[in-house]
């Protein structure tokens, strides 16, 4: 409504501006106005009987636009609203994201028909009476007036506008006198009194100070609003990839169908934690949270009162009085949601954590245990089914199609006419360890570096290296960290610390002492090798010296979503932790 305000100014010329906001905030609307982008809100409380109300000065709203535009193109402008009054919530409106498609015309026609024609004598009636009154004394004087009128009103108005002046009943002044004062509003509660969400009303500001900006749309916004996000939230480049483009478009299709839901096209809040929690966990669906209430543009004049705002609600900030308020640019009802999402934990919080950690005492979050032997137990089938494909050969079909016929080699020699079968020898041999190296440029970001044994016959000995565990305390003996590389050696056997072995050894990273030691205390001769890049020359000599192989399996074959749910692990300041685990690190 704003952008539609907005453009008609530019298009038309005015004599006068009226916008449907209460006469009685005349003299203070223009300055608060002047203030933007710096928002603010007018608060008017009524003597002697003390209720209160008060105008958010959203810049997205379309009165707020007028006003605006007014003290831009030096025209006047005029509140010509009646008295305020506790509206009922209009209810289920189309959806603004609609004007686009169909127009601003047919869009206001269908909000119109959705309200319907207020009775004569009700509330909305007496005050499209007064509205209709005050535009035409204003006709008098001006020619060309933009009179931006709300929905609930406009009816009424028009009807009564179009009746003769003398038909037109008499409207008293607005009953009681009003204190009016103007307050920043607080910056965590400015979700609470504009009509859109503080990010998207940022970018709206942003746009107008930038002459060449281009348009705002609300749909770009809210996946910019996963993609920075993203970007702050991550700080390295590996981790930035796991948040890949198509897990934001999972999630901006899993908020598109929670939207549908609620019989709407512009996905609530409530809307876009949930799809953030869905594809990023707690932690990123927090900084959405935080995101979309954040404003950028704050007052910070030391001292200002700030203004503390809720649902129907207000903390006047003289007093610290907390006062039922209604919010005269609020039109939909508001209501509670909860949602469940993990906070993190406090800076003391943390502190309290490190220092009752015991260093003596670590074990792993069983249902991780789980996770990674399943995947330790899919690479290895994979690994064989390598080796089975590499001594497989093909030949000419004579008396026997062998192992089956081989359809790309057939293809090939089509011209021919030749039939190629395929022969797979019996697999031989085991494969009993396999390394995954997830990151082999950076080992300063890895100073934890440990062996795991096995607690029971299913589990495989587990050395890594890994991000320091006291640098993220997640609860009372849990630390969340991420694996730089790790070998798993399976049926498990105690093997000494590999880094320690290795400490001394011309080996040019912990990529390379891992695997060293993946290749002395594997009884196969096969080892699985899962990375990004083809094992460098140096390795395969080094596996050739101790009569061992690497078998390349490219990090890529496996989805982003698996990688980062396999790197990201936890551990735990003794077994007992094991009990509360869960209610920290969530459900696996």
């Amino acid at each position: 409504m704003a952008t539609h305000v907005r453009t008609l100014c530019m298009r038309e010329k005015f004599d006068c501006i009226a916008v449907d906001v209460p006469e009685m905030f005349q003299d203070d609307i223009g300055p608060a106005v002047g203030e933007l982008p710096l928002i603010q809100a007018l608060v008017a409380r009524e003597e002697p009987e003390g209720r209160c109300c008060y105008l958010p000065v959203d810049p997205c709203d379309a009165a707020i636009e007028g006003v605006r535009q007014s003290l831009q193109n030096r025209v006047p402008f005029y509140c010509i609203g009646s008295e305020p009054q506790q509206n009922a919530p209009m209810g289920s409106l189309p959806d603004e994201h609609a004007i686009e498609s169909i127009g601003f015309d047919r869009f206001a026609a269908l909000c119109l028909r959705a309200i319907g024609n207020p009775v004569a004598g009700s509330a909305d009636d007496v005050a499209g009476a007064h509205l209709a009154t005050r535009l035409h004394e204003l006709s008098a004087a001006h020619r060309r007036i933009l009179a931006l009128v709300h929905f609930r009103h406009f009816a009424r108005t028009v009807y009564r506008f179009s009746r003769p002046l003398p038909s037109v009943p008499e409207v008293g002044s607005q009953a009681g006198k009003y204190r009016i004062a103007a307050y920043y509003l607080h910056p965590d509660h400015l979700y609470f009194a504009l009509g859109e969400l503080p990010y998207i009303t940022g970018k709206f500001e942003r746009e107008r100070l930038d002459p060449f900006a281009a348009p705002v749309h609300v749909e770009t916004e809210i996946k910019n609003l996963f993609r920075e996000t993203r970007d702050d939230y991550y700080d390295s480049r590996d981790a930035v990839a796991e948040l890949s483009p198509v897990r934001i478009q999972a999630a901006l299709t899993f908020s598109r169908n929670l939207t549908i839901m609620d019989n709407r096209l512009i996905p609530s809040l409530f809307d876009l934690v949930e799809a953030a929690k869905g594809v990023g966990g707690n932690g990123y669906a927090l900084r959405i949270l935080k995101n979309a209430r954040y404003y950028p543009y704050l007052p910070f004049e030391l001292g200002a009162p700030l203004l503390e705002a809720g649902i129907d609600r207000i903390r006047l900030p003289e007093s610290g009085e907390t006062v039922k308020a209604i919010n005269l640019f609020r039109d939909r009802a508001v209501v509670w949601r909860q949602v469940s999402i993990r906070p993190d934990p406090s800076l003391e919080r943390k502190k309290r954590y490190r220092f009752a950690w015991n260093p003596l005492g670590a074990c792993s979050h069983i249902p991780e245990d789980v996770k990674i032997e399943r995947f330790n137990a899919h690479v290895r089938a994979r690994a064989k089914q390598l080796l089975v494909e590499e001594f497989s050969h093909h030949e000419k079909f004579t008396t026997s199609v062998k192992d089956g016929i081989d359809i790309r080699e057939t293809l090939r020699n089509w011209h021919t006419g030749s039939i190629y079968v395929r022969e797979i020898p019996p697999a031989r041999g085991k494969l009993d360890t396999v390394v995954m190296i997830f990151d082999e440029d950076h080992d300063e970001n890895y100073p934890h570096r440990c062996t795991w044994y096995a607690e029971h016959e299913e589990e495989s000995t587990l050395t890594f290296y890994a991000t320091d565990p006291m640098a993220n305390l997640i609860g009372p003996g849990i630390a969340e960290c991420r694996y730089g590389g790790l070998s798993l050696l399976f049926p498990p056997k105690p093997v000494p610390d590999i880094f320690e072995l290795t400490d001394g050894m011309e080996l040019p990273n912990l990529a390379a002492r891992l695997t060293y030691g993946a290749l002395l205390f594997s009884a196969e001769r096969v080892v699985a090798y899962v990375a990004a890049k083809k094992p460098s020359v140096s390795l395969r000599t080094m596996a050739a010296r101790l009569k061992k192989r690497l078998l390349w399996i490219p990090l890529a074959t496996f989805s982003n979503e698996t990688i980062r749910n396999l790197r990201r692990f936890h551990i735990l300041n003794g077994k007992e932790v094991r009990s509360w685990a869960t209610r920290f690190i969530g459900e696996e």
